[in-house]
Order: structure tokens, then C-alpha cells, then sequence
């Protein structure tokens, strides 16, 4: 797929990015109203428990129809930002021109700097020890950023759902 996009001009690998993203992130959001709509007693339940869906939450309660475009420069909250959106209900109306933003940025990023390294990184051969070693001293950071935030007293875990907005 790589030379496929690579071949591509530069308009058409960042619309192909972009429908990437909003096809995934769009899923998410359904996936949460999914999930509010009543199938809160699916396998998908388990993700309003989880640390990253707690901070999607945080972040949506913060900054609100802005949390979606910006979830496209995390890692890892992306996703869970989305499903928030689902689940609080987010009017399709806010939700879709957040979105469409959001997926433009990621498809921005990915398509230019994020294809130029994965093929430099290609042509080089493509060795596995650099892409390990970034990966264990990423695990390492996340690990470490983890154990600075724990709170104070790890009892107290609450689950917000905020209502849904007009």
C-alpha cells in the first residue's frame, strides 16, 4: 500500500489519509452512540472504565466540540475522544465539521512528514532495531508520565458521562 500512496500526487495521498480518518473515527463516534443507545452491556462497555476514555472525557469537558479536531495531535486519546463524542451525543451537526477538521490535520500530518519518514525508513531496508528501540523508549516514557500522575488516593474512581448538548 505504501508505493501505492507514494506514487500517488501529493492531493490525492492526503485525501486518501483523510478518508482514513474520518472512516475510523466516525465508526468510533457511532461505536459510542452505540454504546449510550443501550449496549452498555457489550463488550464495549469496558471502555467508559478505562484510563484513556476518562481523559477522552476530561479533555471533551474541557475544551467541548474543540476536543475533536485537537484529539487528531494525540496519541492514544484520539479514539476515545470520538467514542465520547458518541456517547454524550454530540449533534451530528457540531460533531461532523469537528471531525472533518480533525481528520484534514491528521491526514496533513501523516500524509507529508509521517509518509516521507515511514519511506526514507523503507528505503534503508527497513531494519527492525531502530523501530524497537523507539518503541521501548516511548513504553518507557508513557510508563514513567503514568506513574508521575497516579492520584493521591487510587479509590476514588469516578465515571462521568456529561449530557448531551443542543
Amino acid at each position: 500500500m505504501m508505493d501505492r500512496l507514494s506514487d500517488l500526487p501529493l492531493g490525492w495521498t492526503l485525501l486518501a489519509f483523510w478518508c482514513l480518518a474520518m472512516t475510523r473515527s466516525n465508526g468510533a463516534y457511532w461505536i459510542g452512540r452505540g454504546i449510550a443507545a443501550g449496549t452498555s452491556m457489550s463488550r464495549f462497555a469496558k471502555l467508559l472504565d478505562s484510563p484513556l476514555y476518562q481523559r477522552a472525557q476530561a479533555m471533551a469537558a474541557r475544551w467541548g466540540v474543540l476536543a475533536v479536531p485537537l484529539s487528531f495531535l494525540t496519541v492514544g486519546v484520539q479514539t476515545f475522544v470520538q467514542i465520547s463524542a458518541g456517547v454524550t451525543r454530540m449533534p451530528l451537526r457540531r460533531y461532523l465539521p469537528a471531525v472533518a477538521l480533525g481528520s484534514a490535520i491528521w491526514a496533513l500530518i501523516y500524509g507529508s512528514i509521517g509518509m516521507a519518514v515511514i519511506l526514507a525508513w523503507l528505503e534503508t531496508g527497513g531494519h527492525w532495531p531502530p523501530v524497537l528501540l523507539l518503541l521501548a523508549v516511548v513504553t518507557a516514557l508513557v510508563v514513567m508520565h503514568r506513574r508521575r500522575r497516579r492520584p493521591a488516593n487510587p479509590g476514588s474512581k469516578s465515571r462521568t458521562v456529561s449530557s448531551p448538548s443542543g
